[in-house]
């Protein structure tokens, strides 16, 4: 079983007419947004993918 996590990846639309996605990682403690992406990508899920390294490093304490 996989325990609670302090913080969570969320992939955003940028809201441009270009439709393209940014992600953030959210502290879940007061959903302060503690890093986002500088670029931004063309689908959901590659934003996910490159997002989803720096979250799993916020979780297991690589950056504080």
């Amino acid at each position: 079983m996989i325990g609670a996590t302090r913080y969570k990846l969320d992939v955003v639309g940028t809201g441009g007419f270009d439709k393209r996605f940014s992600w953030q990682v959210v502290r879940r403690d007061d959903a302060a947004a503690v890093e986002r992406s500088a670029e931004t990508f063309v689908s959901r899920a590659e934003a996910m993918a490159k997002g989803v390294r720096r979250a799993i490093a916020w979780e297991s304490g690589q950056i504080d």
